[in-house]
């Protein structure tokens, strides 16, 4: 090895316990942002923001992983949320019981789907997925699973008991399931951080720029991608059990396309190859949608700040920003 690396390997050691020691601050200042927005819209808006953020975070771990374009992740944030809403409304199941339930069911489902689609070709893997959550759609809206699913109008349910000791009715103010959002975030955020970190994460990058070579070489590459794709799904289906809790309702429109849209451009508006940038795209592209929203120009004015950022910025908003970073710690 030589000077050079030794001593950047030395150095990025050297700036772990302050940037833990960062993190531990805005881990716990975050907890205290509900008492300083102002009213419930924003409130609101910050929430569906870091839940686009959650679904993001997927997307782009399977794109900097895989290489792979995952254009349906509304499959499993919306399986996630009727799973946990019908099993309260006809199985009678408590908020903590259902939630923890509907995420082994989605587990389950993603595990299934990704043991399938996970071998045939990117562009095929791409319309596959975006395939089933339109499926999903549909077969929710049905007029003979009206009773079950509550049809195209969507299913409301009115939870009962307590999720990580706050009551599930009081899951429906913005302020108190924030704390729920947040730490889910930060959860799954270090998650990711950890699978791409290790030896599991290196497997997958290696997998994604030579497959056949890695095959070659004696290693399984398949099951890898199987359990990426599974995990991202649970993932998406945390996302899409907190939606559900915070508003006591199951939309079919959690499987549109317009949902794996938007957590598609969150991606790449934050950037795929890190954590917080894919969770910063979130907020941004929902908060810059309710603002063009308001002036009845959402979908130009996003439309075009998208391809701007494609176009001069590639590699995300975020790139910029750690560029400076570096540049300032080297100063």
């Amino acid at each position: 090895m030589s000077s050079a690396a030794l001593s950047l390997r030395t150095a990025s050691r050297a700036r772990l316990p302050i940037l833990g020691g960062v993190a531990l601050v805005v881990f716990l200042a975050g907890f205290l942002l509900p008492g300083y927005l102002e009213g419930g819209y924003l409130q609101s808006m910050l929430n569906n923001g870091f839940i686009t953020g959650i679904l993001a975070l997927c997307v782009a771990f399977v794109m900097h992983q895989c290489g792979l374009v995952l254009f349906g992740i509304a499959t499993y944030y919306g399986l996630a949320a009727y799973a946990c809403a019908i099993l309260v409304n006809s199985f009678g199941f408590s908020a903590m019981a259902a939630a923890a339930l509907a995420l082994l069911i989605t587990l389950a489902a993603a595990f299934l789907v990704g043991a399938i689609v996970i071998r045939v070709k990117p562009l095929a893997f791409m319309m596959i997925c975006l395939s089933l959550a339109e499926l999903m759609r549909h077969l929710v809206a049905l007029p003979s699973l009206r009773k079950t699913t509550g049809g195209s109008d969507g299913l409301l349910f009115m939870p009962e008991g307590r999720v990580f000791g706050i009551e599930a009715m009081d899951l429906l103010d913005p302020a108190r399931i924030w704390p729920l959002i947040w730490s889910a975030t930060w959860v799954i955020g270090a998650a990711f951080l950890i699978v791409v970190s290790s030896h599991f994460g290196v497997r997958l990058r290696a997998i994604k720029e030579n497959e056949e070579r890695m095959r070659f070489s004696g290693f399984n590459t398949y099951w890898p991608r199987v359990f990426a794709f599974a995990g991202v799904g649970l993932a998406a289906g945390v996302a899409g059990v907190i939606q559900a809790l915070a508003s006591g309702f199951a939309s079919p429109e959690m499987f549109s396309i317009i949902t794996s849209t938007n957590a598609l451009l969150a991606a790449i508006t934050g950037g795929v190859s890190s954590v917080v940038g894919p969770v910063m795209g979130g907020v941004l592209y929902t908060w810059a949608i309710s603002e063009f929203g308001a002036m009845g120009y959402s979908q130009l004015f996003t439309g075009i700040a998208v391809i701007l950022v494609i176009l001069f910025i590639p590699r995300g908003l975020l790139h910029p920003l750690r560029l400076l970073l570096r540049k300032g710690g080297r100063a």
